[in-house]
Parts: structure tokens; sequence; C-alpha cells
């Protein structure tokens, strides 16, 4: 009985001691003297119900992701970016968005739950993140340092290529180590908001290795090798191949990248060969069409350049190659983007964009037209990928347009995109891959060129 009786007086003891175990300062006060704020980074987080303490955890790792938006966002603008990155306009321009991205993707290596606390009279949990300042700074400079030799590394094997005459390959090299800096510029910038110190070497700006490409593209010379002033109807492919040969001091240049355009909407993209030619099997678009006269425009890829210098280039690096259209007629299409497991703005934004693309091609969107345009939407969870606030969530997004015989209901032909979108959940993946949506001009117009064909024998629909 006596040992039954101190059983119970103990349990009642560890009882009270239990309730009356103190609230840690933090809790409130969002500091703790173990983690001063000088040295960390740090969060609280308060969490109820069965899940209490995961949350807490959450909630306390997304308080110190918060902290740094509003330190990106507060500070970015402060920050002396032209001496810590150059002044060229590809680091430069919408620098605080492009950090704001890079941001929320990163990672905060050495995040940890410090300590944590469940009140048992509130039921509450409570947790305390902490970031190592000097850790994660000296983390970020070392995959800095790592980016800025992979720069490095390329615009040495451009010159070592240019040495030995291979010019396509140089400029690709080049390109590329433009890339990589354009990437790495955001970070150098967050760097200094969140520390101090870091400045980008001046033999890989963009500046620097713009000047290169430059010394390489005043050696080439581009020129017309066949398809100019050819006939075809909107929606056949030419008799002849649009082609263009890549020449320095009249050798063929192979690896050059020709981006070719109907009006301002890319067609193709081509690398020539070992003869120094890129061709394009074209099916005429009617981009760009004025009258029954077409143009389609040949030109060195310089997307990576800054606009300055693309400008600068361009009256060197520009073919035009001119179609007569023959046959041009009406083509009138309905549009039907609908019940699809969407929201109904969603569906109308997809709508309007496959009315714009339609009348780009010159087709008359008209209601209750025989050629229906009918648009089918899918999406599905495709993983999680780790952000700065935690699981980002992947969505891998198709939209497929089929051009169907409004009678029949046969399907004419069709064309169809896939991105990916990733958002905090699904609802925001699922936007951020609709606004990234756009249909690929040259399918497109060789899908509308079928259903032009092939339903063109299809009699009107009455009105309704």
């Amino acid at each position: 009985m006596k040992a039954v009786i101190c059983t119970l007086t103990l349990c009642l003891l560890i009882a009270e001691f239990v309730q009356a175990q103190p609230q840690p300062a933090w809790v409130t006060t969002g500091k703790s003297p173990k983690y001063p704020q000088d040295l960390y980074w740090v969060g609280v987080g308060q969490g109820m119900g069965a899940r209490a303490l995961e949350e807490a955890k959450a909630k306390a790792k997304a308080e110190i992701a918060k902290q740094f938006k509003v330190t990106v966002s507060s500070k970015s603008k402060l920050v002396q970016t032209e001496k810590i990155v150059g002044n060229s306009a590809l680091m430069t321009s919408d620098l605080s968005d492009r950090i704001e991205t890079e941001v929320e993707k990163m990672p905060l290596i050495g995040l940890e739950i410090a300590e944590t606390f469940e009140s048992n009279v509130t039921g509450k949990a409570f947790a305390l993140a902490v970031l190592n300042r000097e850790e994660f700074t000296n983390t970020l400079k070392s995959e800095l340092d790592a980016e800025i030799a992979k720069i490095r590394e390329k615009i040495s094997s451009a010159a070592a290529l240019s040495e030995k005459g291979d010019i396509g390959s140089a400029i690709n090299a080049y390109m590329e180590a433009l890339a990589l800096a354009e990437e790495v510029g955001p970070k150098v910038v967050f760097f200094n908001i969140v520390a101090k110190g870091y400045v980008l070497p001046e033999d890989v700006r963009p500046e620097f290795i713009e000047s290169q490409v430059r010394d390489e593209l005043s050696m080439i010379s581009l020129k017309k090798a066949g398809g100019d002033n050819q006939k075809g109807k909107i929606g056949e492919v030419l008799p002849e191949p649009l082609t263009v040969q890549a020449l320095s001091k009249g050798t063929p240049i192979r690896g050059v990248p020709i981006t070719f355009k109907a009006g301002d909407e890319v067609i193709e993209k081509v690398i020539t060969g070992e003869d120094g030619l890129a061709r394009l099997t074209y099916a005429v678009q009617a981009l760009g069409i004025k009258g029954n006269k077409g143009r389609v425009t040949a030109t060195l890829d310089l997307s990576r350049l800054s606009a300055t210098l693309r400008s600068e280039l361009r009256n060197i690096t520009t073919l035009n190659f001119d179609i007569q259209v023959e046959g041009i007629g009406s083509f009138a299409c309905d549009v039907e983007v609908a019940d699809n497991d969407i929201t109904a703005g969603q569906n109308a934004m997809l709508a309007k964009m496959v009315v714009q693309a339609l009348e780009k091609n010159g087709v008359t969107v008209q209601r209750n037209a025989p050629i229906v345009a009918r648009g089918a939407f899918t999406a599905k969870e495709a993983g999680t990928v780790q952000g700065l606030n935690g699981q980002m969530v992947l969505q891998d997004i198709t939209f497929e347009i089929f051009f169907i015989n409004r009678n029949t209901q046969s399907v004419l032909s069709s064309v169809a995109v896939n991105v990916k979108g990733l958002g905090r959940d699904s609802e925001e993946a699922l936007q951020k891959g609709l606004n990234a949506l756009r249909l690929p001009p040259a399918k497109l117009s060789e899908a509308i060129g079928k259903a032009r064909l092939v339903g063109s024998g299809t009699s009107s629909a009455p009105e309704r």
C-alpha cells in the first residue's frame, strides 16, 4: 500500500514539474542568447494539433526564408551592382527579380532546429530554427568560386578552339560562358546583400566575354546557298530548303547557330554542319506575309548577347529569303477551350492564347466555322524540389490543339506543347506552368496548313 502511495505521489510531482516547466524566452521574444543575431539568422515557429511540432519546425524554417526575402527586397537596390558584377545590361536588367527568383530556389544549407518547446497547458508547440551566418556565407562563397572556375574553363576552351580555327565551336563556348556569367550575377549580388566583399572578376564579366565574341564574329560572313525566291502555298513545304552558309575568310565553319524567323516568330534554330551549311525545310507560314509576299529571316543566333551588341552586328549576321505565296484564301476556324480540369479564368486564358496564335497565322476565328481548334489541357504532379521555402511542387503540363472537322468529328491535324511549373503548392505550380505556355509557331503553322488542305472540302456549318 505504501508503495502505491509513493508511486502516485511521484507521478503527481512529475506532472507538477512538467506543468511548471518554464517557457523559453525565445518563444515570445524571437531571440536567444545562445544564438546572437549578429552570428545567426533566427526564426520561431508555432504549431497546434496532432502534428503541432512538425508544423512549428516548418514555420520556423519558413521564417528564416522570409527574412532573406525581406532583406533582398529592401537592400537589392542599395548595392553598387556595377562595381560588383559590371555594367552590362545582361547583368543589370531585371536584377531584383532575378535575385528574388534565385533566393526562392536556393537551399539553406546548415539550417537546423536548435530547440523546441511543447506546452502541456495550451497544447501548442514551438520551434527555434537557426542558421549560422558565417557557415552559410562560406558555403555560398565556395559555390560562387566553383561557378567562376567553370566560366573560366569555358573561356579558355573557346580561346583554344579559336586558335585551331574552329570559329563556330569557339563562339558556342563563349556563349555558354556568357550564360553561366548571367546565372552567377544575381548570386554574387545576393552574397553582398547578406555579407560583403565578393566581386565578380573582370575576366568573367559579360563585357569581357562579349568583346571576345565580337572579335570572333568579325571573322564570320553569311551567304545564301539556296532556297531564295521560291513559290509556295501556306502550309505546303517549299521544293528547296532555305540554306545558309557560314564562312570565315572563305572557309566553311561548322557549329554556327542560325535562327530562322518568319515575322517576329522563331521557326527553328539550326547548327551549321562540316560544310558550313544550315538548311531549313520550310512549310510556308502566314507569319510575316504582306500581300502575297513572304519573308524568312536567317540570322546568327545572338540571343545571349546584349541588345547593344546585337544591334551592332545585325547587318553582318542577317539574310532574307523572299517567298511568293500562292493561292492565298480565307481560312475560318472556331476555337473551343473548355471542359478542362482548371478554372474558368484559366480556360479563358488558354482560349485567348489560341485565338491570338491563329490570327497571327492568317486564320479567321469565326463561331460555328466548319473546322474547330479544340484545346485539351492535362497536368500531373511530377515530384517535388527542395527550395528556400521548403518543398516545391513540380507540375508536368501538356496542352494540345486538335483541328477537327465539326461534322465528322475527325481529327485533321494537331500540335502539342509541354512545359513544367514549379510552385509552393499544386495550384501555384499549375499557374506558373500556364503562364509559361507558348505554342511552337512552326508546328502550329504546319498543323494549320494540314487542316486547311484536308478540310478544304468541308461545308460551312449552319449558324445557331
